[in-house]
């Protein structure tokens, strides 16, 4: 993780490279060569890095003890991510999908129209993406605890001193028996509250339809 670190700008530019590469897969393997399960794999790819991402910007932040600009552009790429994402890529899916059938002489494919969500419809949308995702993680950890098993530490766990425990160290014995499902954890639980903060921000403030100017 070290070379990782010291090189992180690379890496950094790297992975966006794997987003477009990996997102742009997806949609060709899946409507080009009509191969679904094989389409999953690069979505599975596409979360993935994502989570590397978000691995580089908590590890450098353990090894420099600041926040940097470094984490600040990770931090907007997350957010974009959970903001724009889902309705960005379903525009690029419905683009896909038109230039294919157009490459191959088909018809053009009857897309399915989705109307914009706002007000509490959109919160409620919001809230159902966030249980969903609160569901996969919840999943992973039980997962976890039968692949690795609970570590000693749990046993003494303090609500007092967790965060300082799990996020101040760069290796942590919470709360499973290996470093690499407790670094997932880790990592995973960040996004999880990034997600809940934006989940529950439309609940607050809720999404407001943009009205149309009229030319005077």
């Amino acid at each position: 993780m070290e070379f990782v670190l010291e090189n992180k700008w690379v890496f950094l530019i790297l992975a966006e490279v794997v987003f477009w590469l990996s997102t742009l897969s997806f949609l060709l393997v899946r409507y080009w060569f009509n191969l679904k399960r094989l389409s999953v794999a690069f979505f599975i790819l596409f979360l993935v890095n994502d989570l590397w991402i978000a691995t580089m910007g908590y590890f450098d932040y353990l090894r420099t003890g600041e926040f940097s600009a470094y984490q600040i552009i990770i931090l907007v790429v997350i957010a974009y991510a959970f903001i724009y994402g889902k309705s960005d890529f379903q525009k690029l899916d419905a683009f896909i999908q038109r230039k294919v059938a157009k490459w191959r002489g088909l018809p053009a494919p009857e897309l399915t129209s989705t109307k914009p969500l706002y007000g509490m419809e959109h919160a409620k949308q919001e809230r159902r993406n966030f249980y969903k995702h609160l569901i996969a993680f919840i999943a992973v950890q039980c997962l976890f605890v039968v692949m690795f098993g609970l570590s000693d530490s749990v046993s003494s766990l303090q609500i007092d001193t967790l965060f300082a425990e799990w996020y101040d160290q760069k290796q942590t014995e919470l709360f499973y028996k290996s470093d690499t499902a407790n670094n997932i954890t880790r990592v995973w639980t960040i996004i999880l509250a990034i997600d809940l903060i934006i989940a529950m921000s439309y609940t607050v403030a809720p999404k407001k339809e943009k009205k149309a100017s009229h030319a005077v």
